[in-house]
C-alpha cells in the first residue's frame, strides 16, 4: 500500500487554541481523510510545542510548575480535536521523552558534521514572540505583535552554519526538489535567500524549560529548533520505523513560519544527512472581521464557540470562507448565512428531495446509470475536484461540490420526476439521481466525515430495508436562526 505522511505545525502552548489552529489541523485532517479513501496508508500527526522561557512564565504566573501547565492545556488542545473530529494518528508533544531522544540525536548528528560553533550574541528578545526581533520592526519600542517591550539579551550561544547550506537549498527551490506551494510563497523564500540571512542561534543560555543542549550544561536547545524535530520524532526517529514515513509528503504550515520550515529546516536536514520533505503547503493568514487575530485586541475566536452553534459544520465553514493559498478574512456574521445557503438549502434540501422522489419507486432504481443532461456535470464533478485535492485546493474542489449539487437541483426542476408516466424514463432520472446523491456524499465524506456516515445509512436504510413502513426525513442540515 503507497504511504502518505502530513504534518500540521505544532501549537505552542501558550494559551488555549484557537480558529487559526482549528483551521490549519482541519484542513490537514481533511487531506487526511481524502488519502486514505484513495487507498494510502496515512500518518497524520500534529501536537503541542511545549517548551520555552514564554510557557515558563506563564505556568509561573498560574503557580504551575511548566510539565503540569502543558499537561493540562494538551487535554484542552485533546478535546477540542475530538470534538472537531481530527483523525491524527499522533499527538506529538515536545516534553515526552521519545521527542526529546529525538532532538538529542538529531543535535547530535549536525554537531559531529561540525555545522554548530559557539558566540556572544547581543539582541532584543521578545518572550511573546520566542525570537529576537529588529529594532526597526518595532512600533514605539514595543513588538507590534504582543505589545510587550523586548528585553536586551546578551548571552552566549550555539549557532547553526547556515550559510554553508543556503546555496544548496536555493538550488533545491529552484529544481523543485524542496516543492514550496503556492508559487508567491515560494518566491518569497527565494527572495529571502538572496538578501543572505545570518546564521541562526539553535541553543539558549539562561532558559531552563528545554531540553539540555548536550555539549555545555548552561544551555538549552532553542525552542523552536526544538519544535521543528516534531516531524521526525512522530514517526519514531531515529528507530528504523521512522524510515516507513519519513520524509514527509506534506508539510501544512502557515505563512508566518514559512521561513522556518522553508529555509532552516531543510538546511538542518541536510546537515544530518536526512531526506527533504516533499511538499510545503503554505497557507495565507486571516484576519477576524477585517483584523488581525490578537488576544490584545480581543478578537481571537474560540472554536468551541462556533463548534456549539453549527456541530460539524463548523469544518465546511473554516474552509469554505476563501482560498487557503491567499490571505483572508473570516467574518463570523457570515458563518450563519453561508450555513444556510450552503448546506441548509444547498446540500440538505437537495437529498430531501432526492429521497422523497426515489424512496417510492426503489424498485426501478439501477446501479451507475446517469442521464445524458446531466453526464457532463457529473464528469466535471470528478474530473476537477480531484484535480482540487490532489492540489490541496480544498475551497475550490468544496465549490466543485456546490455547483454540481445546484446542477442537480435544476435537473430536477428540469426533468419533474413525479410527472414522469414512463416507466424507462422514470427509471433513467431516479436511478441518476441515486447515482448523483453517492457521489455528493463521496465527494463530501472528507469535509464532513459524520454527517456524510448518516447520509450514507439513511439512503442505504431507505432503499433496503423491507420493513421500513414509512419514510422520515433526514433532516441532515437544519435551518438556522
Amino acid at each position: 500500500m503507497k504511504r502518505f505522511y502530513l504534518t500540521t505545525p505544532i501549537y505552542y502552548a501558550s494559551g488555549k487554541p484557537h480558529l487559526g489552529h482549528a483551521f490549519t489541523t482541519i484542513y490537514a485532517d481533511v487531506i487526511a481523510r481524502y488519502k486514505r479513501n484513495d487507498g494510502f496508508e496515512v500518518f497524520f500527526s500534529t501536537g503541542m510545542d511545549e517548551h520555552g522561557a514564554k510557557i515558563a512564565e506563564k505556568a509561573k504566573n498560574e503557580k504551575k510548575n511548566p510539565q503540569a501547565y502543558v499537561d493540562e492545556l494538551a487535554k484542552v488542545y485533546l478535546d477540542n480535536w475530538k470534538k472537531l473530529e481530527i483523525s491524527f494518528d499522533e499527538f506529538i508533544r515536545t516534553s515526552s521523552p521519545q521527542h526529546e531522544k529525538s532532538v538529542l540525536e538529531f543535535i547530535k548528528r549536525i554537531y559531529e558534521k561540525g555545522d554548530l560553533y559557539e558566540a556572544n550574541y547581543e539582541g532584543l528578545y521578545c518572550v511573546g514572540c520566542e525570537g529576537f526581533i529588529d529594532k526597526d520592526k518595532l512600533v514605539n519600542g514595543l513588538c507590534p505583535d504582543h505589545l510587550i517591550q523586548p528585553e536586551l539579551v546578551k548571552e552566549k550561544n550555539y549557532f547553526f552554519n547556515l550559510k554553508k547550506y543556503l546555496p544548496v537549498v536555493k538550488e533545491k527551490i529552484i529544481t523543485g526538489e524542496i516543492l514550496i506551494v503556492p508559487e508567491a510563497r515560494k518566491n518569497e523564500i527565494l527572495k529571502m535567500i538572496d538578501e543572505n540571512i545570518p546564521d541562526f542561534s539553535i541553543t539558549r543560555e539562561k532558559v531552563k524549560w528545554g531540553i539540555p543542549f548536550p555539549y555545555d550544561k548552561n544551555q538549552t536547545v532553542y525552542v523552536w529548533v526544538d519544535a521543528l524535530v516534531n516531524y521526525l520524532s512522530a514517526v519514531g526517529f531515529p528507530d528504523n520505523k521512522f524510515k516507513d514515513f519519513w520524509p514527509a509528503d506534506l508539510h501544512i504550515i502557515g505563512a508566518e513560519i514559512n521561513k522556518f520550515h522553508s529555509i532552516f529546516w531543510p538546511a538542518m536536514l541536510l546537515s544530518a544527512n536526512l531526506p527533504l520533505p516533499r511538499k510545503i503547503f503554505v497557507h495565507g493568514l486571516f484576519t477576524v472581521n477585517g483584523q488581525k487575530m490578537s488576544k490584545t485586541l480581543g478578537n481571537v475566536i474560540d472554536p468551541n464557540i462556533i463548534f456549539e452553534k453549527f456541530g460539524e459544520a463548523v469544518r465546511y465553514l473554516v474552509l469554505s470562507q476563501f482560498p487557503a493559498e491567499f490571505h483572508g478574512d473570516i467574518k463570523e456574521n457570515d458563518f450563519l448565512e453561508k450555513y444556510n445557503s450552503d448546506l441548509a438549502d444547498g446540500v440538505g434540501n437537495t437529498f430531501e428531495r432526492i429521497a422523497a422522489l426515489i424512496y417510492p419507486e426503489k424498485s426501478l432504481l439501477i446501479e451507475g446509470i446517469v442521464d445524458k443532461p446531466l453526464e457532463p456535470s457529473l464528469e466535471k464533478l470528478r474530473i476537477s475536484y480531484r484535480q482540487h485535492m490532489e492540489n490541496y485546493e480544498l475551497f475550490n474542489a468544496l465549490h466543485d461540490v456546490l455547483n454540481f449539487t445546484k446542477d442537480v437541483d435544476r435537473y430536477i426542476n428540469l426533468e419533474k420526476p413525479w410527472t414522469i408516466t414512463d416507466n424507462g424514463k422514470k427509471k433513467l432520472v431516479l436511478s441518476s439521481l441515486n447515482s448523483a446523491v453517492k457521489e455528493i456524499i463521496y465527494s463530501l465524506e472528507p469535509f464532513l466525515p459524520t454527517k456524510m456516515d448518516l447520509a450514507k445509512s439513511y439512503f442505504a436504510d431507505i432503499l433496503n430495508n423491507s420493513n421500513l413502513s414509512e419514510r422520515k426525513k433526514l433532516g441532515l442540515f437544519p435551518k438556522l436562526k
